[in-house]
Parts: C-alpha cells; sequence; structure tokens
C-alpha cells in the first residue's frame, strides 16, 4: 500500500467512542483494548498487516481482535474497501478458529451449516455497520470479541436445536390421512430448516408443514422425519426403526402419495 492508503488507514489518532448502552450506560472499551486501538491507529500498513498474522498470545505483538473489529470499522466508514477486504478474512479467520473448537462436527448435528451462518451474520453486520437501527451493533465486538462471538454462537446453536426438536418430537398418532404433501422442493426446505434454522417466510408455515406430518400414520411420518428432513441414510433410518430399507422405501412412497397437496395449500 502507498503512503495514501497508509494515512486513509490511520483515519485519526484517537478510539472513535461507542454508542451502544446497557444497563450501566455507554460501553467502554477496557482500558488495555483502547490504548491498543489508538497505537494501532498510529501505525503504519506494514506494521499493521505483519501484527494481523501473529499468532503468539503472549506476543507484543499480537493485534486483539477487538483491534481488528475497530479498524475494518473505521475502513468502511471511511469507505476505504480495499484495507476492510484484507482486514475482514482475518478476523473472520479467528472466529473460525474458536468456532471450530466451540461448534464441533463430533458434537452437532450441522455443525458446519451453523458456524457458516454465525460467519455470516458477523460478516453482515460489517456491511449494516453504522446504518439506521445498526449504529452500535458491534460495539461489544470492541470491547469483549470472544464474548459477544459466545453470544451469537449460543444464538444461532439454540435456533437450530430448538427447531430440529420441534421436527423430530412430533405427537404421536397411529392413524389418519393427509391431503398436504411435499414435493422435492418442500422437503429441500424443511432439511434446511432442521439444520440451520428457518428465514422469517418459511418459519410462517411451518405449523402447517408440521400439521401435515402429524397426520400420517406414524411409521409413515417417522421414516419421513428420518430420512428426509434428519437425513439419516436408508440403511441408518431402516436400522433406527429396525425393518427392512425395502419397507423404509415403502412407506416413504407411501407417505408421498398422501402428502401430494402441501405446496399448493401453503
Amino acid at each position: 500500500m502507498d503512503a495514501q492508503q497508509d494515512s486513509l488507514l490511520k483515519g485519526g489518532d484517537m478510539a472513535r467512542p461507542l454508542v451502544k448502552k446497557n444497563d450501566k450506560g455507554v460501553l467502554t472499551r477496557p482500558p488495555g483494548i483502547e490504548g491498543k486501538i489508538d497505537i494501532a491507529l498510529t501505525q503504519d500498513w506494514a506494521t499493521l498487516s505483519r501484527r494481523t498474522r501473529e499468532t503468539n498470545s503472549r506476543s507484543d505483538d499480537l493485534l486483539p481482535s477487538e483491534c481488528l473489529v475497530h479498524l475494518i470499522r473505521d475502513a468502511i466508514r471511511r469507505g476505504d474497501d480495499r484495507v476492510a477486504r484484507v482486514l475482514m478474512p482475518q478476523l473472520l479467520k479467528r472466529a473460525e478458529a474458536n468456532l471450530e473448537r466451540t461448534v464441533p462436527d463430533s458434537r452437532i448435528r450441522n455443525a458446519e451449516s451453523i458456524r457458516h451462518d454465525i460467519l455470516s451474520d458477523l460478516a453482515m453486520m460489517f456491511t449494516q455497520d453504522g446504518t439506521e437501527g445498526h449504529e452500535g451493533e458491534l460495539d461489544f465486538y470492541e470491547c469483549k470479541f470472544l464474548r459477544a462471538l459466545r453470544f451469537l454462537r449460543i444464538d444461532h446453536v439454540r435456533k437450530a436445536l430448538v427447531k430440529r426438536k420441534e421436527l423430530t418430537d412430533l405427537p404421536q398418532t397411529d392413524d389418519g390421512e393427509g391431503e398436504a404433501a411435499f414435493d422435492d422442493e418442500m422437503l429441500a426446505r424443511l432439511s434446511r430448516m432442521a439444520s440451520i434454522g428457518p428465514s422469517q417466510e418459511n418459519a410462517l408455515y411451518l405449523p402447517e408443514v408440521i400439521a401435515a406430518l402429524d397426520r400420517l400414520p406414524a411409521h409413515q411420518k417417522r421414516a419421513v422425519v428420518l430420512r428426509r428432513i434428519i437425513g439419516h441414510t436408508e440403511d441408518e433410518t431402516a436400522e433406527i426403526m429396525k425393518v427392512k430399507g425395502r419397507t423404509v422405501r415403502d412407506r416413504l412412497r407411501r407417505a408421498d402419495k398422501q402428502l401430494k397437496t402441501l405446496k399448493e395449500d401453503l
């Protein structure tokens, strides 16, 4: 980067004040973070670029994530997209490393999708930063980055688990026929809802989807949930249901015949 970009990066010699409030008033950065941001604002691009790559937590050269958040926000608000594009991947890389430990594939189904959604939401906050209704949304991240990320992570994981529970803990029924139906598009949408949480639009018709499933015979409903929504293989579904694979296929075929108007009804 040239000297002009260096001066653009600095913008000012003091950290911009925060605006977000809690029950104690406007948020304040810890003194140590405030001081490190002020120092970073006076450093040239070459120095900062080197510091973003430092990973030793004991090194004085390590640029705290809170500082990265401030520098990215500052660059975006000044219209310096080039600086933001360089710094943002470094911050997301740190967040991803944390999420791989706290949302591991070994403990949570569809963990990769959940992690992707969390990182997407974090990146979106920067895109919206400073716009109406989002003026101080990232302030907490400038004070306690990992704690703020933890709240975002918990929110996403909780939503994913709640939606999965809604789809798998359906009330049992022994008989009945349903007039609403899944086609491949609706099943794909429902599968996404189970793994990463619904959009506002999907949430509106989730009760109708669940009601349609509930009108199926219990053994057909369970086959649909296990195979089509949760995503178990045919062999896994057969093992869980203690039947043969051809029985699973037959139950799904019968369910498909009964569920043939859901898309039109919704």
